[in-house]
């Protein structure tokens, strides 16, 4: 029996130090396999790939599912067996003793002994029957539930976020180009009318008028040069890069019709909004939590089992481990009488955190709600102003050909041509801009309605 009690202790201890051996591996290769930073231009998935692996509130998070899960396993110690086994060995040293007899007058010394003991023990104990500590298992399943859905909710804000400051940077950088092709116009427009001076045709302030928006065309072009070195270092920060980082993106700001599908959009969101799907659990795991302060007032039932040996001398035989032990089997029933009102404080405070809950499940349904109204109204929105932009945008460039070619045969002033040129630039500009702001629509509406993280 002796034997068989060691083998099976031998092979738990073999399980629980693999067990905790291999987590710090597997969390060291988790960490090992970020992707470094390919060269050339990025894609704003490839920009997504990168924020999810290395952007700080997605690693937090996921660093709370591993909390979550120490949480369950810590839960799981009231339903599993405590096992615990010891062995020792001690040596009593009694140095020589001198007793006086008075009656007799006479004085003995006895010479030192010495002796030594030798023991083993192994003890078990397991719940037979135990509400609470099963209802709390259950409430810790439903928080590791919860942060796995919040790991996700953490993946889709951070895509959202780089998606738009990759619109936000692209846009910036489209602006930029629309700048330095007005500081192109106000430039030949200044040749012109030194030009036209020179023979004769135009009047001093035509050439000033001229330099004049040469010089704002220059500030113009300044200012967007320095927003898209600022765009691109926000960029870089949500990719947990360096903000120096010479991060290159492609410059395609994609179609101008919207790439996602609208149909059943609220019913979808409110079937896989991760952020909604965790308050959900976090409802679940606190009426679990209720249910185990109630069942604080309910008995339970264990079972222990204990092996114990001691002797004078180190076994060495099988017939020397068959003697001076002794074994046990214990079956018990605790029934709680009276806690102190511990329990009916913690049903009252179970309660409470179960109402609070249930109203932020409730607002979180209709905050998607509002969130999927609110993005589809962008997308509408986005659209229509695309349409409207790119007609601005036609006729704004007519009317600039049209006040230049007047002012080339003498019948347009240099006002009329400037102001041309500055209503042709803003066009431009309101065109780039509808179209990023479609793109970051599109990003908020696969967001609001829960579009998994691919």
């Amino acid at each position: 029996m002796y034997w068989k009690l060691r083998r099976c202790l031998s092979l738990v201890l073999f399980l629980a130090v693999c067990g905790i051996a291999t987590l710090p591996l597997q969390s060291a290769a988790s960490r090992a396999n970020l992707p470094v930073l390919p060269e050339g231009a990025l894609t704003v998935s490839k920009c997504v790939e990168i924020a999810i692996a290395r952007n700080f509130s997605v690693v937090s998070a996921s660093e709370n599912v591993n909390e979550s899960i120490g949480a369950q396993i810590a839960a799981i110690g009231g339903l599993a067996p405590s096992v615990t086994a010891g062995a020792g060995f001690g040596r009593r040293i009694q140095g020589p003793t001198e007793s006086y007899y008075p009656e007799y007058d006479i004085t003995v010394l006895s010479s030192g002994s010495t002796s030594d003991s030798y023991y083993y023990t192994f003890q078990a104990t397991q719940n037979l029957i135990s509400v609470p500590d099963w209802a709390r298992f259950s409430s810790a399943s439903h928080s590791v539930r919860a942060s796995r859905h919040s790991l996700d909710a953490a993946k889709q804000s951070a895509v959202y976020q780089v998606k738009l400051q990759f619109y936000e940077l692209l846009k910036s950088m489209k602006l930029a180009e629309v700048s330095k092709t007005a500081m192109q116009l106000s430039r030949d427009e200044l040749d012109r009318a030194k030009a036209l001076y020179e023979v004769g045709s135009v009047a001093k302030s035509d050439v000033l008028k001229a330099e004049v928006r040469v010089s704002q065309s220059e500030l113009s072009l300044i200012a967007a040069d320095n927003k898209v070195k600022l765009e691109r270092s926000r960029l870089a920060k949500l990719l947990g890069l360096p903000v120096d980082s010479p991060i290159n993106i492609d410059e395609n700001l994609g179609e101008e019709t919207p790439q996602v599908q609208v149909e059943d959009s609220v019913r979808k969101a409110l079937e896989r909004r991760p952020d909604l799907l965790a308050v959900r659990e976090n409802l679940k795991g606190a009426k679990a939590s209720v249910l185990a302060s109630k069942a604080g007032r309910l008995p339970t039932a264990y079972t222990s089992f204990s092996y114990n040996w001691s002797d004078n001398e180190f076994p060495r035989t099988e017939a020397a481990r068959d003697k001076n032990y002794y074994w046990s089997v214990r079956l018990g029933i605790s029934v709680p009488l009276f806690d102190g009102l511990a329990t009916t404080a913690s049903v009252r405070q179970a309660r409470a955190r179960a109402a609070i809950a249930d109203n932020n499940v409730r607002d979180s349904e209709l905050q998607t709600a509002l969130d999927v109204k609110e993005a589809m109204l962008g997308l509408d929105q986005a659209t229509q102003t695309i349409k409207a932009s790119k007609t601005g945008l036609a006729s704004a460039e007519e009317d600039y050909r049209l006040s230049r070619e007047r002012y080339d045969v003498g019948s347009g002033t240099m006002l009329e041509l400037l102001n041309a040129e500055v209503s042709l630039s803003q066009a431009r500009s309101s065109y780039v801009e509808a179209v990023a702001s479609l793109r970051e629509a599109e990003a908020l509406f696969e967001k609001a309605t829960g579009q998994p993280v691919k």
